[in-house]
């Protein structure tokens, strides 16, 4: 939607695999086998999802190995999972409750009316029909970036492709995206609009898509629909070969590097501070440029391939254990050492507390009076920023200016 030309870039650039994406999907899972069971999340407990693929190439899970296919990981559904998942659960059936609608699992809607593309779909992780409204449900497991449903392209896809799933089963007059992304708030992120909005939309996405159709066929300039921005790029393969991307690099923060490079100690004082405001906007895509680059590089190298004047080093040994911990314990013991200077004793936290069968809600709050936490170091945010803004008074302001001498 926002960078078209990155299709193309994209094109044949496979991501290496995420645990943190596996554990997603496990986690997905969990989330839609509870709601096609009508269960909660707590009943999947000490179960385990495997991560699997057919001898046909298609990705599933399953709680039971089957005969046939290969794993690629598995993840045992442990309380923090169940906790978190439950919070979606919840969320889903409250919506169902309240609208007196009726809830599909895991819908796989057409998206080829914005597309263009034959076959196309995505799936949806929930999709409630209410009278005249529809709503689109999307579960996001990860603990990274908080994202909004507001005007949420993913989300209003979903919608659209719903819409023409389930024509035949009201004249709907409203949508209503929402995104559950239980690790960061409990709160989920709602946003509606009309029909009419969401054509509109259609028709701005169709434009979008035929835009990178074009670009990939050759037929349109690749160079002039690469658009770098934070969003454009956060999730792009491309990154690391981005031609469009390295002169935004080069553009914003060329002279600064020319600085750097002839001057010991370069000093920002004198730096207006709207300059100063562009600049730190610039900052985090210029990280994640920085980290693809790192990463295209060790790729290659890990891949036999040579980038001149690079090489890959052994890295620091990670910590020592032992091999087998019964049988240290047994030597040490016939060392005769003591038990202090054998075990490490410690008290279990807070978080490790709360965890514990035996500590019940009451008990818990007995312990909460005893328990203390940091508030967090101020930190710099956009002002998009859903958090406060902390007021904070300038350090001259606690001074009065002395009398001449």
């Amino acid at each position: 939607m926002t960078c078209p030309g990155s299709v193309a870039l994209s094109e044949g650039i496979v991501e290496p695999p995420s645990s943190y994406a596996d554990e997603g999907t496990a986690a997905h899972f969990v989330a839609s086998t509870c709601l096609s069971n009508g269960t909660n999340a707590a009943v999947c407990i000490g179960m385990t999802v495997h991560l699997m693929v057919d001898t046909e190439g298609t990705h599933f899970e399953t709680f039971l190995l089957p005969l046939t296919g290969t794993m690629l990981n598995q993840f045992e559904v442990d309380d923090d999972m169940a906790r978190y998942v439950q919070v979606y659960l919840d969320y889903v059936r409250d919506l169902v409750k309240s609208t007196n609608g009726e809830l599909f699992v895991e819908v796989s809607v057409p998206l080829t009316h914005i597309t263009g593309e034959e076959d196309a779909r995505g799936t949806s992780d929930a999709v409630i029909i209410a009278g005249g409204e529809i709503i689109v449900v999307d579960l996001k497991y990860g603990r990274g970036n908080e994202v909004s449903a507001e005007a949420n392209e993913q989300l209003m896809m979903y919608a659209s492709g719903a819409m023409q799933e389930f024509a035949l089963a009201g004249d709907f007059k409203h949508v209503r995206c929402a995104i559950s992304q239980p690790r960061i708030t409990s709160a989920p992120s709602e946003w509606g609009c009309t029909v009419e909005e969401l054509f509109a939309f259609e028709t701005e996405a169709f434009h979008r898509a035929q835009d990178a159709i074009d670009i990939s066929a050759g037929t349109c300039s690749l160079e002039k629909n690469l658009h770098p921005s934070d969003d454009a790029c956060r999730w792009c393969k491309a990154k690391a070969t981005c031609p469009a991307l390295s002169q935004y690099v080069q553009d914003e923060m060329g002279a600064d590097f020319e600085t750097l490079l002839t001057s010991p100690a370069p000093k920002v004082e004198g730096i207006s501070i709207h300059v100063l405001a562009t600049k730190m906007a610039c900052l985090d895509l210029i990280e994640d440029w920085c980290k693809a680059i790192r990463s295209k590089v060790e790729t290659e190298l890990l891949a036999g391939n040579d980038v001149p004047g690079w090489k890959l080093v052994q890295g620091r040994k990670g910590a020592r254990a032992w091999t087998n911990k019964e049988e240290a314990e047994a030597v040490l013991k016939a060392m005769r050492l003591k038990k202090d200077e054998m075990y490490d004793f410690s008290l279990i936290s807070p978080t490790t507390a709360e965890k514990v069968p035996a500590i019940t809600p009451k008990r818990w709050a007995a312990l909460q009076t005893i328990i203390k936490q940091a508030e967090g170091k101020p930190s710099v945010a956009p002002i998009t920023d859903k958090r406060p803004a902390i007021s904070l008074t300038p350090v001259a302001d606690d001074f009065s200016a002395l009398p001449p001498a």
